[in-house]
C-alpha cells in the first residue's frame, strides 16, 4: 500500500518584536534614573608635617587645635566652627606670601572626620597652607 503524504505548507515564524521597544524604553529609563549626575567634589593638597617642637618655635603661624569636640585657636581661645571660619577669613591668607600663609593644625583625642576635613578645607579655601602637627617624637 502506498501512502500519500500531504505536503504541508511551511509558514515563516517571525520573532515577535512588538515588546522589544517597550523593554528598551524601560531599560533606558532605568539607566537614566540610576546614573549619578553630581560630580564628587573634594580638594587635593600637599600637607607639610611638623612636630610639637616646631609648633612652639613658630610663633608667627596661627595654630588651630582640634580636640574632643572643641576647637582651640592660639593658646586658649575656644571657638565654634562659624567663629573659626571668620577667624581664618580674618587672617587674609590670600594677601600673604611664603611662610606667612601657614596655619598649624593639630588633632588631639577624639576628633570627628567632618570637623578635621572641614578645618583643612577652610584653610585651603582661604589660600592658606596647612601644616599638620603630630605628637610623635622623632627617634635619634
Amino acid at each position: 500500500m502506498r501512502r500519500k503524504f500531504h505536503m504541508r505548507q511551511l509558514t515563516q515564524d517571525a520573532v515577535p518584536t512588538t515588546s522589544l521597544a517597550d523593554m528598551m524604553f524601560l531599560l533606558l529609563i532605568f539607566f537614566i534614573m540610576t546614573t549619578t549626575l553630581a560630580r564628587t567634589t573634594g580638594f587635593i593638597t600637599d600637607v607639610p608635617m611638623g612636630t610639637k617642637g616646631a609648633q612652639q618655635s613658630s610663633e608667627k603661624s596661627p595654630s588651630v587645635v582640634l580636640h574632643d569636640g572643641k576647637i582651640t585657636v592660639g593658646e586658649d581661645q575656644d571657638m565654634t566652627m562659624p567663629q573659626l571660619r571668620n577667624y581664618i577669613a580674618g587672617l587674609h591668607l590670600d594677601r600673604k606670601k611664603g611662610d606667612a600663609k601657614v596655619v598649624m593644625i593639630s588633632a588631639e583625642g577624639v576628633v570627628p572626620y567632618q570637623t578635621y576635613y572641614e578645618t583643612l578645607a577652610m584653610v585651603q579655601n582661604a589660600s592658606g597652607v596647612v601644616a599638620l602637627v603630630s605628637d610623635e617624637v622623632e627617634k635619634k
